[in-house]
């Protein structure tokens, strides 16, 4: 008896501990923070693509981490990012909640950075209802596409688009 209960009580204490490490990643007034390491990331819905001037530019995706925290993905197309390097014509992917209150987007990046942009990790349960969609801005020819919005709270997906 005495060896289970002196194992139930690591396990609660791990538990706690857990806890409290998941609940510390929660930032102030819904501010995007850093995910918790421990959580696996899933692409979630479809993506949507994106094309500039007639060429295919990149697909933007939504990503969950399984510890309830949502960001947007962009991949430039590889062409894309090799043809348009050093140019003003940098993607800038966000997600968004369904009644557009709250966004965190990716700032600063540039057509020479990686090919894979990232916005902030967000607290999918910061928005009523906990409703994302991953969208991408591209300031020059077509200028925004994303992929279809995820409802958290049933699982359903829907209306992506992608422009021109």
């Amino acid at each position: 008896m005495l060896k289970l209960r002196k194992t139930r009580r690591a396990i609660a204490l791990t538990a706690a501990t857990l806890g409290l490490a998941g609940g510390a990643a929660i930032g102030v007034g819904g501010t995007a923070q850093a995910a918790p390491s421990s959580c696996t990331t899933i692409d979630i819905g479809s993506p949507g693509n994106i094309n500039v001037g007639g060429v295919y530019a990149g697909q933007v995706e939504q990503q969950y981490d399984g510890c309830g925290y949502v960001r947007a993905h962009f991949q430039y197309s590889h062409n894309y990012w090799l043809g348009h390097s050093g140019t003003a014509w940098s993607a800038h992917p966000c997600v968004q909640t369904l009644n557009y209150v709250g966004q965190a987007c990716a700032s600063g990046d540039t057509v020479d950075g990686p090919q894979d942009v990232y916005s902030g990790w967000v607290p999918i349960h910061s928005a009523n209802p906990d409703t994302w969609q991953a969208i991408v801005t591209i300031p020059y020819g077509c200028s925004q596409a994303g992929g279809s919005w995820h409802a958290y709270a049933n699982g359903a997906n829907w209306g992506e688009y992608s422009s021109c």
